[in-house]
């Protein structure tokens, strides 16, 4: 039998050539110089914001837009939110106080003083401590201190007051009160003392001795200076008020009773 040979099937294996175009290109990245191209292209787009934009994902991006995209980060811990809350909460109590003050602000108080009686007031003469001669004077007067307190809420706190006696440019007597206090809506009268026991006074107590047994009589001084304050709240708000009294005396030898009286007195603020 004779033997048929097949005819063999013809396969042709075509060498890729220059012309050769790869479907996949068209999603692979570009290149540097690409790159390069489409940035140059951006800026020739948005010339005006050059420095900020790029180019990402076949698109300009500018930046600013891409920044206000992000998420702001939340606090690490609540310790930012318990400072909102305290600065809150003081604020708020800050306003709370200003309008009550506002509301409740107390009026000035008035104060004046009078002389309530001098009791002793004797010139002695006598030697001091190194043998000189001199004049001694005991005196001791009392004075009344009125505080008018107009506010309807607050009482008023007085810090002591000073008291001094002057004959001319002689302080021959000084006395430092006690802290007193003066109630809400009221007219108080408080009883201070000034006076001196042995004070040797030289030769001021012959001039002295002089002008009592005149019909001019013997004029001295007495001044008062204290500070008083409204306690609104605490030590926070306490608005203070400084008084200084001055009070002219005119004294007079009384030679039936053998003794020294104020026939004359004027008192007012400076």
């Amino acid at each position: 039998m004779e033997k048929r040979e097949e005819p063999y099937s013809n396969y042709f294996v075509q060498s890729p050539s220059s012309g050769y175009h790869d479907p996949e290109s068209e999603f692979r990245s570009p290149s540097r110089s690409d790159s390069a191209l489409l940035v140059v292209a951006c800026v020739d787009e948005f010339p005006r914001y050059s420095d900020l934009l790029r180019y990402s994902g076949n698109k300009c991006v500018h930046e600013d837009d891409e920044k206000m995209s992000m998420p702001l980060r939340s606090p690490d811990s609540g310790w930012w939110i318990i400072l909102q809350i305290l600065w809150r909460f003081l604020f708020s109590f800050g306003v709370a106080l200003l309008v009550f003050y506002v509301a409740t602000q107390p009026p000035h108080p008035n104060i004046s003083l009078r002389i309530g009686r001098l009791n002793q007031f004797l010139l002695e003469e006598g030697v001091d401590s190194h043998g000189v001669s001199s004049m001694f004077l005991t005196c001791n007067c009392s004075t009344e201190l009125i505080v008018d307190n107009k506010s309807n809420v607050f009482g008023l706190h007085i810090h002591p007051p000073s008291i001094k006696f002057f004959f001319g440019p002689l302080n021959f007597a000084k006395a430092q009160g006690t802290k007193l206090y003066a109630s809400s809506h009221e007219s108080t009268t408080f009883q201070l003392y000034i006076g001196t026991k042995n004070r040797a006074v030289y030769g001021a107590g012959r001039e002295m001795e002089d002008m009592l047994q005149s019909r001019a009589g013997l004029p001295l001084i007495l001044r008062m200076n204290l500070i008083s304050d409204f306690r609104v709240v605490w030590n926070i708000i306490n608005p203070k008020y400084h008084h200084n009294v001055e009070c002219l005396l005119l004294l007079s030898l009384n030679e039936k009773h053998d003794q020294v009286t104020v026939f004359r007195e004027k008192c007012r603020l400076v």
